[in-house]
């Protein structure tokens, strides 16, 4: 997937971002987007982890099962996944008992993800599934399936996320040394 991005160069990716993150001893500092909206308000921080939605559940009950700390911050992805499904497996990831274990949600754009003809929309099952969660949750940050440039976020690294007017998740510390 990043091969495929660093080809098509700017329109693939983002560079700032790239740059921040992988090229830098310093905290990332705050990632951002015109189309990030907040789903939810509040401000939460924790060990920024996740990853695309049908990886995530399919590694449940194996040995390399998803085990993030209590208090992450978890960044869902997903590309091509009918809404039905969308909600399949963010209840399973809550009655598995690991939402339980995130401070805050931000999801990707999860591009073709709405039912053909629009209803329901991706958005709108998410906030939906999500209405019990007592974090903050945004929604539409343009990083690993997106339909434009990809933003480059460090999984692993301390981040905060501040849900509100303007939406921003904040990278606390650098993601190489």
């Amino acid at each position: 997937m990043l091969e495929r991005r660093l080809a098509k160069g700017a329109s693939g990716y983002d560079r700032d971002t790239f740059e921040r993150c992988l090229c830098r001893t310093e905290p990332v500092g705050e990632i951002s987007h015109p189309q990030l909206e907040s789903l939810k308000p509040g401000e939460a921080a924790g060990m920024l982890v996740g990853g695309t939605l049908t990886q995530l559940t399919a590694s449940l009950g194996t040995p390399y099962a998803f085990d993030p700390p209590a208090g992450s911050v978890f960044f869902f992805d997903e590309v091509g996944e009918r809404p039905y499904r969308i909600d399949r497996m963010l209840t399973q990831l809550r009655l598995s008992g690991l939402l339980a274990r995130a401070s805050a949600i931000v999801f990707g754009e999860l591009p073709n993800c709405d039912e053909p003809g629009g209803s329901p929309a991706a958005r709108a099952v998410v906030r939906d599934v999500l209405t019990d969660f007592p974090g903050p949750i945004l929604y539409g940050l343009p990083s690993g399936h997106t339909t434009g440039a990809t933003l480059t976020l460090p999984f692993g690294v301390r981040s905060r996320v501040v849900s509100g007017p303007r939406p921003v998740l904040v990278i606390e510390e650098a993601a190489v040394t």
